[in-house]
């Protein structure tokens, strides 16, 4: 996929953003769809925004370390840039979530202030555009990483703490940031060859550390998957490593 191609999603969706934002369709679109999407179901939602977690969503990357290594140093880069963006723009912008100004069921934590733009979506629209651009997939493959960060995004209007802009705005954050580590990883490929191999690993590995040590996401009744998941990468991860060194 060229760079040119790869602008099609953000450009998309910055306009909806722009659209919804100064239409003032952002709170009635959010009503109706955070009311639809909770009456079709609650649990799945939060497993959803769990996978959106910037902590958990690069846990499918210890399946590349050895077979494609400069696809998790494109990550390191994508994730970088991503988050230098989403942490300037939300206290930039410092627009209140849904739960500060309306009066609405939520599930998890009751987050406030900072909305703008959806940091989960944006970690699930990175991760989908460097399965499907950097590998390449091939259709059914873009279909499931496509549905994923789709739900996703969505799972976060579903548990109540984000505005549809905040979710298109994270969409195509996280689409041209994935876009800009591939080309920035080709350019400088230092993190995909010899030692510099060891940087993705070791984020990788803290992320997964970071995973176990407590449920930072704030959601009950979940630890299985906020434990087991992180603890079967780190797994996948060792075991891939001794192969390695064999």
């Amino acid at each position: 996929m060229t760079f040119a191609r790869a602008l099609i999603l953000p450009v998309l969706a910055t306009a909806a953003t722009l659209i919804l934002w100064f239409s003032g369709e952002n709170r009635p679109l959010f009503l109706e769809l955070h009311v639809l999407l909770l009456g079709l179901a609650q649990t799945p939602w939060i497993y959803l925004t769990l996978i959106g977690d910037a902590s958990f969503t690069p846990l499918p990357l210890v399946f590349f370390l050895r077979r494609r290594p400069d696809l998790p140093w494109a990550a390191v880069l994508a994730a970088f840039l991503a988050q230098v963006i989403t942490h300037t723009l939300k206290p930039l912008i410092n627009e209140p979530r849904p739960p500060a100004v309306l009066d609405i069921t939520i599930l998890g934590p009751h987050l406030m202030h900072g909305s703008f733009p959806s940091g989960h979506t944006t970690s699930i629209f990175l991760m989908a555009g460097l399965m499907i651009m950097g590998i390449p997939l091939r259709v059914p493959g873009m279909l499931l990483w496509g549905g994923l960060a789709l739900l996703v995004g969505l799972s976060r209007i579903a548990v109540g703490v984000h505005w549809p802009v905040d979710v298109l705005a994270g969409a195509a954050i996280g689409w041209l940031c994935a876009s800009t580590g591939l080309v920035l990883g080709k350019r400088w490929p230092w993190g995909g060859t010899g030692r510099g191999r060891w940087l993705p690993i070791c984020v990788l590995a803290i992320t997964g550390l970071y995973d176990l040590s407590g449920n930072h996401a704030g959601f009950s009744g979940v630890t299985w998957f906020r434990v087991g998941a992180p603890l079967a990468a780190l797994a996948w991860g060792l075991v891939d490593w001794r192969a390695q060194k064999r």
